[in-house]
């Protein structure tokens, strides 16, 4: 199916760090207790008919992606369940749900809260899929929850109840019977969108990998929508998401978010052969905060922030309203694992079902076979700077005919008549006033720096004072402008070296650093570490350090002694002084093999030699400057 038009901060947010505790199993599967549970049976409904309205939605363009039909239902849990009591003085109520011919059931409890240390589970009859357990952690101020999805067309509630002195609220107001099998639960691929659609871990999206991770899939009672966890000002980490006006956020406070619903293998575009992931990195929940039709833009905050292991990225945006010079959309059609479309040409301004004029970016043409479809509404549109800049809207594109999408306009939905309708209160809390703003990483370190590589000393070290180089990355996301080097040799840290400059993210810079003093000839392990990026504890301190053995000869004049065929002369910068020196290299026999003159410049004192085709034998390496002369043994083997 296609539809027309496609379907608190965090100061006063705890940092949840997961949505259901997985160490807890429900008491029913290791204690056994009699198997008389009740069954509140749905009652039937005519599918064919749900489906004609389906279509009839889809002709006129309104609301979100369906794959399940709502029960509408007032079941008090605590009336309608068994009780048994456990040794540990416990109380375990069960309840089950049943919905004929259901792919799978999900509930939404318009009246939720559980006391702490009380458990909540839900799982089908056969065991096969189990969520929970639900805790005090889900509690929130709509005091509603929706869960992720059960296998089947029956569904057991268990709840344990520790304390005896408060009892948990659970009105169960919705259930939903899927006839979608959107988790692919029934087949050996994952198949509900269209074949062309492109798996966002296919080659194309490896400069999409940062934005990639800030796509959600909505799972809003039996609707299904996407969205795009997005940055602010503040850049502070607070967990809001873009979505569509049309995909109803002032009824999201049960919908449930899931995160990297990614295949794991790149599917070919013409067989749909992707395959579903194992992680169910889901959020329960969310807060409205605003909405405006004239864009159709939605946003929420979810109820609490994604946990650091889902490893989540909060996308940039640009308000500039300018036409970008190509776009890419990622998304979840029909509710399918992620996916990306690429339009290789700027768009143009139009609208479609919006009261104000151009206030959509028009895609006149998805390119490399890509394109997107219900279940993608909401879904974010990115520049070629990675940089929002709207949401989806609707439009006629599909596997066979992948034109004419609309997006409603970041820039239109910037400004409002009030902070429910406009986005720039949430997005901008600093007032910047700024036009553009970067993704954030909550993952990735402030300050962070990495150590590349050493260049100077290599394997071999000629003289009597050694000047380090080494190179280095700004692996954080803030510019670096100083950073602490300590190094030396066997051990010893003998030197300090405080650098000054402006290193943006992801660049790298190779810098020398004051010499080192030798008087002796040796074998040497050089040691470097780097400190203090911008005065701060450094992120990452594994990628700090390293270290190089090399040999120095001492206050020789050219190295390797012996050679093979090559042969580094070093110039006594005192002596050159701007003036052509000559070099000799005289056989035993006093024959010169090698004749060559140089003028060094910009303080240049190396001089390789190509020495290959000279014979193995004893030579005699003569510097003949302007004032002077210096000679040397050397042995070609």
């Amino acid at each position: 199916m296609k539809i027309i038009l496609l379907l608190l901060s965090l100061v006063f947010f705890m940092p949840f760090v997961a949505q259901t505790d997985k160490k807890y199993k429900p008491i029913s599967f290791t204690q056994h207790f009699p198997n008389n549970i009740p069954v509140v049976v749905m009652p039937e409904f005519n599918l064919q008919q749900v489906l004609n309205e389906e279509e009839i939605n889809i002709k006129n363009g309104t609301g979100m992606y369906r794959f399940g039909y709502e029960h509408q239902v007032n079941i008090d849990f605590f009336d309608e369940a068994t009780q048994v009591s456990t040794p540990k003085e416990e109380t375990v109520f069960r309840l089950a749900i049943k919905s004929s011919e259901a792919l799978s059931l999900n509930l939404i409890f318009n009246h939720f809260y559980l006391p702490e240390n009380d458990r909540l589970f839900v799982y089908d009859k056969n065991k096969e899929t189990v969520v929970g357990a639900y805790t005090s952690i889900n509690n929130n101020q709509a005091n509603t929850l929706g869960t992720e999805l059960i296998k089947g067309d029956e569904m057991i509630i268990e709840y344990i109840q520790s304390s005896p002195t408060e009892r948990a609220i659970l009105n169960i107001g919705t259930v939903v019977h899927g006839y979608l099998d959107i988790n692919n639960w029934y087949s050996f691929k994952v198949n509900e969108s269209g074949a062309c659609n492109m798996d966002v871990i296919c080659p194309d999206g490896d400069d999409w990998r940062s934005e990639i991770r800030a796509v959600v899939r909505i799972m809003n009672g039996g609707g299904l929508c996407s969205g795009t966890l997005i940055n602010n000002t503040a850049q502070d980490g607070t967990p809001y998401i873009l979505t569509a006006n049309h995909c109803s956020p002032q009824s999201m406070a049960s919908a449930v978010f899931r995160f990297n619903y990614d295949s794991p293998i790149c599917g070919s575009q013409t067989t749909a052969n992707s395959q579903a992931p194992s992680n169910n990195d889901v959020v329960n929940g969310s807060s409205f905060k605003a909405r405006n039709p004239n864009s159709d833009f939605g946003l929420v905050e979810l109820n609490s922030i994604p946990p650091a292991n889902y490893n989540v990225f909060y996308a940039g945006w640009n308000n500039s309203g300018a036409t970008p010079t190509h776009t890419v959309g990622i998304h979840h059609p029909h509710g399918d694992v992620k996916k990306i479309s690429f339009d290789d040409n700027p768009p143009t301004s139009g609208n479609i079902g919006t009261a104000v004029a151009n206030a959509e970016w028009r895609i006149l043409a998805w390119d490399r076979n890509t394109t997107t479809e219900g279940g993608s509404s909401g879904s974010g549109l990115f520049d070629q700077n990675r940089l929002l800049i709207g949401q989806l809207h609707g439009g006629q594109a599909t596997c066979s005919n992948s034109i004419n999408d609309y997006y409603g306009k970041f820039a239109i939905s910037w400004n409002g008549n009030s902070p429910t309708s406009r986005l720039r209160d949430w997005l901008d809390p600093t007032n910047s006033g700024v036009q553009t703003l970067s993704g954030f990483d909550p993952n990735a370190s402030m300050n962070d720096v990495a150590l590349v590589s050493i260049i100077s000393p290599d394997s071999t070290f000629c003289g009597s004072s050694l000047t380090p180089v080494v190179e280095f990355k700004n692996v954080g996301s803030d510019t670096l402008s100083s950073l602490s080097f300590q190094y030396g040799v066997d051990g010893f840290i003998t030197q300090n070296f405080d650098w000054q400059g402006n290193l943006a993210p992801n660049d790298e810079i190779s810098l020398p650093l004051s010499a080192i003093q030798f008087s002796n000839a040796g074998d040497f392990n050089f040691t470097i570490t780097a400190s203090q990026p911008n005065h701060q504890v450094d992120g990452d301190t594994a990628n700090n350090s390293l270290s190089v053995s090399f040999r120095s000869l001492g206050n020789c004049l050219a190295y390797p002694n012996p050679f093979t065929d090559e042969l580094t002369v070093l110039l006594e910068q005192g002596k050159i002084n701007n003036s052509p020196v000559s070099l000799f290299l005289i056989d035993a026999q006093g024959k010169e093999v090698l004749n060559i003159k140089a003028t060094p410049t910009n303080g240049d004192n190396k001089i390789v030699l190509d020495t290959s085709s000279i014979h193995k034998g004893m030579y005699m390496l003569k510097f003949v400057y302007k004032d002077n002369e210096d000679i040397q043994k050397v042995v070609k083997y």
